[in-house]
């Protein structure tokens, strides 16, 4: 009976003695591989850390989703209790952060008179002094005056010491023409009727002095240019005041990583004028 061989099966099955020998031809022809090798994966390492960016342009014809604007500026005049911000759009949206718009997330913080942010004071919370009330067809502005009378104390201390605001946060709008407006608390009929009601009459808040920190329109990407970035206007402490306004031009764009991934965001160009105030109006 024979004896069986299990070692026929093996896979690992190893090469005649005369295959294993170690040549100085075979020796080359592995430095050759090994050179070709490592050149050519240098020279595709190389091609992919140096990728050139490439731009294109075409009508955008699609319904995208709305625009989420991050703004991060501070006034170093105008106290957080007298800053509000208004968001009006061409489709007949008006809201305020007054009124705690659904689209707003900014926050406010406090700063001295030299523009440094004020450590033992929290973000600035807004009393909602207003209040929309919808009636079938009709709107109703309500006014809050327990909380307006509050805001007005908030806003008379602030004055006094001379602080400004720094303004953090996003806001999301429709993708339509439209306008993001910083203002003065004290302009509106809404917050003036407090003030006369209780005899406190605040003095109006004329310097516009900001600084543009980051204005971004949707997700960053590499590369991205935001024209408003780093911008600064100081008014002249005995200035009669100016008016600054911004009109953005925004353009949608999409980004497409080295990887395949996209990201859809947008750039924007912006043309400034700058108009001395009025003495019955100030705002930015």
């Amino acid at each position: 009976m024979k004896r069986l061989d299990l070692s026929r099966i093996s896979a690992f099955a190893r090469p005649e003695e005369h295959l294993t020998k170690q040549t100085l031809h075979g020796a080359i022809v592995t430095l050759l591989g090994c050179t070709l090798a490592l050149t050519l994966f240098c020279h595709e390492l190389s091609w992919f850390l140096g990728a050139k960016g490439v731009a294109k342009m075409e009508v955008d014809l699609r319904r995208r989703h709305d625009l989420s604007i991050f703004v991060d500026i501070s006034f170093h005049a105008i106290p957080c209790a007298a800053l509000s911000v208004d968001i009006m759009d061409a489709s007949g949206t008006a809201d305020s952060d007054v009124n705690f718009a659904a689209g707003a997330h900014l926050h406010k913080f406090r700063l001295d008179a030299s523009g440094r942010r004020i450590s033992k004071a929290a973000e600035y919370v807004q009393p909602q002094t207003q209040r929309v009330l919808r009636e079938g067809s009709s709107t109703v502005m309500s006014v809050d005056m327990e909380a307006a009378m509050r805001h007005i104390g908030d806003m008379e201390q602030e004055m006094g010491a001379h602080e400004g605001c720094r303004l953090r946060g996003d806001v999301t709008v429709r993708r339509v023409s439209g306008r993001l407006h910083f203002a003065v608390h004290q302009q509106s009929l809404a917050d003036m009727l407090p003030q006369m009601l209780s005899g406190h009459v605040l003095p109006r808040v004329r310097n516009i002095s900001h600084a543009v920190h980051r204005l971004t329109f949707g997700p960053s990407f590499p590369g991205q240019v935001s024209p408003l970035d780093g911008t600064t206007r100081i008014e002249a402490a005995n200035g009669g005041g100016h008016a600054y306004k911004y009109y953005i031009k925004i353009v949608p764009t999409e980004y497409t990583t080295r990887f395949g991934m996209l990201l859809e965001t947008s750039q924007y160009s912006v043309t400034e004028y700058a108009m001395p105030l009025p003495h019955r109006h100030a705002h930015s």
